[in-house]
């Protein structure tokens, strides 16, 4: 009995021995536990978690956990019900079921109406929802947004408490992904009238229908914990998730070494690091970075000078050896992992021909003639960029490769991110080092940018051919038609020089190795807790039994 004893105690310590060195990969940890919240750094600050007022991704991962619209994505990036049972398309209309357990988190039910009201707060002018035109493919929505409609003539339709009708103006491929976005969240509307202005902004001004709620919202940390009313709560298997802020990516680092941190997006300290441990998550997020050119420069509104400096940069060293981190070549605007519905758009027209990268031959040949055009002999330009230190490396790099291969000076201004963007809308710069990220899947997302209306710069460039394209083509249902003028909305950017294309970027992002099952949402990035989990990991030794002893 004594000697089975011994050996009891024996392989007991060997097994907390083990246990104690499996807990362990190069600083990354198994959670301790099931209960433990995960730690998500957001990496900055978020402008607002009111998901009709949301402009950036940051208040949208957030919203994505606490607020839950008709439709969402699986795990396979499928349509499937949200708030809705089921709906029905036909033609340019949907018709949406709403679960009967489809709860507020008060418990009260939530109905067609806090749809309706949730659509017309975000067509409201005054409430001034940056996205409000996601909403303009429903008909007579954007006449509601000029007051130029009453509501009862917009397109989305109370039928009871349980159906909600959506009409279009006409069939829109990519509404249904809209339609997963915080834009399109319910809201109930006696819940706001109490709140209004100050909606959304303390933790006792939200009402929850996602699957998880606010119990603590701090300056720079929000504990989420599973909501109970959430109608599928008994799926939900990540019981709290902690958001934090944490801007210097290099403690970040540090962080993820003292198992702080369980996820965030991670720049290239460590990258190869966190590679080799199979700790890190790398996707296109669809994001393309560009020289955006003030064309009210005098110069600048030359497009040899502009072509010239879309030509002379060598893209392939700029994302091998100052980007590092898996960027891609970018010789167009849309990226390769927006739909075209029948088929990836990229893979229809690809855009690796369209023009050659690191021309210097041309591009200097084009430079010369655009500066005998202008009368100059000698030109300077600023360069204007974020003070991230990605960017600094970037707009260094881009300085040296136009001086060095063109002999054109320039001023180099790097300011926060804010600065930059004010700067940027007001025109108060020469050349930015910008980026655009589309904010669904579709290639309207990123036509629409440069489609306005002002009158400006349309002798410049072909604008006002431009504009008409991508009008054409927002009202044209998907295939290769809609595809082909795609193509040739973005031809014209290219070959006019009205930008130049850098790369693709792509996110890295740390997750703790126990944490499984999390699915990254297209084009947004947003990371979706619904099918997630954490793996308990258990080292087994066979005790031997008396018999064995």
């Amino acid at each position: 009995m004594k000697r089975n004893t011994g050996i009891l105690f024996f392989i007991l310590a060997v097994v907390l021995l083990v246990t104690g060195c499996f807990s362990k990969n190069n600083g990354n940890v198994k959670k301790s536990k099931e209960k433990d919240p995960i730690v998500f750094n957001l990496g900055s600050d978020y402008k607002t978690l009111d998901p009709h007022l949301f402009s950036e991704m940051i208040g949208a991962q957030v919203d994505s956990s606490i607020f839950e619209g008709l439709l969402r994505l699986d795990e396979n990036g499928n349509y499937t019900g949200g708030v809705a049972e089921s709906f029905k398309e036909e033609g340019n209309k949907f018709t949406f079921k709403i679960r009967e357990n489809a709860k507020w988190s008060d418990g009260s039910k939530i109905t067609a109406n806090d749809f309706l009201f949730a659509f017309k707060r975000v067509l409201n002018p005054k409430t001034a929802a940056q996205f409000a035109e996601m909403l303009f493919p429903i008909k007579n929505a954007e006449a509601y947004y000029e007051g130029k409609a009453q509501e009862n003539e917009l397109g989305v339709r109370v039928i009871d408490e349980g159906t909600l009708e959506i009409t279009l103006e006409n069939p829109v491929s990519y509404f249904k992904y809209i339609l997963t976005l915080p834009v399109t969240v319910p809201l109930k509307e006696e819940f706001y009238n109490i709140h209004k202005d100050k909606y959304a902004i303390k933790q006792d001004s939200f009402l929850f229908n996602g699957p998880y709620k606010i119990v603590s919202l701090k300056e720079n940390e929000i504990l989420l914990e599973k909501n109970e009313y959430y109608w599928n709560s008994k799926n939900i298997k990540i019981p709290e998730i902690k958001y934090v802020i944490s801007k210097d990516f290099k403690v970040v680092d540090d962080l993820i070494k003292n198992r702080e941190i369980d996820m965030s997006r991670i720049e290239n300290y460590h990258l190869e690091k966190y590679r080799k441990e199979g700790t890190v998550d790398t996707f296109l997020n669809g994001r393309v970075w560009y020289l955006d050119f003030n064309l009210s420069n005098k110069y600048l509104q030359n497009k040899k000078l502009r072509k010239a400096i879309l030509l002379v940069i060598d893209r392939e060293k700029y994302v091998k050896e100052i980007k590092k981190d898996g960027s891609v070549v970018a010789k167009s605007l849309i990226s390769s992992i927006i739909s075209g519905h029948s088929k990836k758009y990229r893979k229809k027209y690809p855009d690796t021909d369209n023009f050659k990268d690191n021309d210097i031959e041309e591009a200097k040949k084009l430079y010369f003639e655009a500066l005998k055009e202008l009368g100059i002999t000698t030109l300077k330009l600023n360069l204007l960029s974020g003070n991230s230190d990605p960017e600094k490396l970037e707009i260094q790099f881009l300085q040296e490769e136009l001086k060095t291969k063109l002999g054109l000076e320039t001023n180099v201004t790097v300011v926060p991110f804010k600065e930059r963007l004010n700067r940027t809308r007001t025109g108060d710069y020469d050349i930015v080092l910008n980026t655009w990220s589309p904010k669904f899947d579709d290639a309207l997302s990123y036509l629409e940018r440069w489609k306005k209306n002002d009158g400006k710069n349309e002798s410049i460039w072909s604008k006002k051919q431009y504009n008409l394209l991508v009008e054409e083509i927002s009202k044209i249902p998907s295939g290769d038609e809609r595809d082909k003028k795609t193509n040739e909305a973005e031809m014209i950017l290219v070959n006019e020089a009205v930008i130049a294309p850098l790369y693709f970027s792509v996110e890295n992002h740390y997750i703790n190795p126990s944490i499984k099952g999390i699915v990254r949402r297209s084009i947004t990035g947003i990371a979706d807790f619904n099918y997630g989990y954490i793996a308990v990991s258990y080292t087994h030794l066979t005790l031997p039994t008396n018999r064995e002893a």
